[in-house]
């Protein structure tokens, strides 16, 4: 790609998002709303200006949702996280277990195969934090207890999520390595168990250290070095990269203070996140929903979706009242890029036809949709 064209669209596309964004919010709708409207209208399928096989621009979305997840993490508090733990852990247990029962039932009864139900399924089960997060974030809500819930619920989810998805792919494959297996959820364990413990205390001991260092800006450098090898670390072993930059915002939090790195890193993730949600929305082809079978489906597997993580959030949080029910509830309804990745991986093996990718693809970017709008609705009265 020539230099200049990679420009331009970089350009396009966080001028679009911008004023999509500035739209959306005259008109007391989430920014983010607009940044995926953006997305449709420069993507394949409308305008034709953003290519989604773009591995750039892909990448630009990637850093981005690494930047969000970084930016959380410096935020949030281990004591508090590990104060909702229990909630949280079964918010994030039924949020798996309804989704998977439900998407595989749902698509057994439509008549689909058993490996071709599995994918769906899997694609129902973790929510997009990110999406969520920002939401929340937007509105000052970041350091509420259903924030925490949901947080610490979702990477369980990303982490059940890949667990569940390395099983259905080793079916897909025709052989199934249990050793591989055990070994991811091994490195699982060890990899958040580790920094969430240890983490914290780790790096006040290199506190005086970092202090020495000449280098311009060298603390908010370093943060930056932590946030990408602990994202690299976890794609290799099998996590999201999403789940390492949030591990290491936790592992700093107590230091962003004081070298002010919230603002720094804050700055940088707003340059680079709309790039995700852009990218998101350039994967919608609208022909899909003229289709009329095509479209029952999606609705059908939607509803599914949407129900399933209510379900979950509510019996889960049996503590709370109703209304941190129905919080919790709307906040893990998003599923965006893990759905479109796990559709993406069942097209590639050939396990799952273009139609079921669609209805995987529709599913994702309608949880998306509609999300932020409740989630705004459900906290309506917070606000006032």
């Amino acid at each position: 790609m020539e230099g200049g064209n990679l420009l331009f669209l970089i350009f396009i596309i966080f001028t679009s998002a911008k004023i999509m964004g500035e739209l959306c919010v005259r008109m007391k709708m989430p920014v983010i709303i607009g940044e995926i409207m953006a997305g449709m209208l420069l993507g394949t399928y409308v305008l034709g200006v953003i290519d989604t096989s773009n591995s750039v621009l892909m990448s630009f979305a990637e850093i981005g949702v690494i930047f969000l997840m970084f930016y959380v993490g410096l935020e949030i508090r281990v004591k508090d996280l590990i104060a909702v733990g229990r909630t949280a852990i079964l918010v994030g247990l039924l949020g798996v277990i309804f989704p998977l029962l439900i998407g595989f039932g749902s698509m057994i009864l439509l008549g689909f195969e058993i490996v071709e139900s599995l994918f769906v399924a899997t694609a129902i089960l973790a929510t997009s934090v990110g999406i969520s997060v920002k939401v929340l974030h937007d509105m000052g809500l970041i350091k509420h207890k259903v924030a925490y819930i949901v947080i610490g619920a979702a990477v369980l989810d990303d982490i059940l999520a890949l667990l569940i998805l390395a099983i259905v792919r080793g079916l897909a494959r025709g052989k199934f390595q249990v050793v591989e297996f055990v070994l991811l959820v091994l490195e699982s364990m060890i990899f958040v168990g580790f920094l969430t413990i240890w983490g914290p205390k780790l790096t006040k001991k290199t506190r005086k250290w970092v202090e020495r260092l000449n280098i311009p800006e060298g603390p908010f450098m370093l943060s930056l070095i932590l946030c990408l090898g602990l994202a690299e670390l976890a794609d290799i072993i099998g996590l999201a990269a999403i789940i390492g930059s949030f591990m290491a915002g936790i592992m700093i939090d107590e230091l962003a203070g004081v070298y002010n790195l919230e603002d720094k890193v804050k700055y940088v993730s707003e340059f680079f996140l709309p790039f995700f949600f852009v990218m998101m929305g350039a994967h919608l082809d609208p022909r899909a929903f003229i289709n009329i079978r095509t479209l029952i489906l999606i609705l059908v597997i939607t509803a599914g979706a949407v129900i399933s993580k209510m379900l979950g959030a509510y019996f889960a949080c049996m503590r709370e009242d109703r209304r941190t029910r129905i919080q919790t509830g709307v906040c893990m309804i998003p599923r965006g890029e893990v759905g479109i990745i796990v559709g993406l991986i069942g097209l590639s093996l050939h396990t799952i036809t273009h139609e079921i990718y669609t209805i995987v693809l529709g599913m994702s970017l309608l949880t998306t949709l509609i999300a932020p709008p409740l989630i705004s609705l459900s906290f309506k009265s917070k606000q006032k």
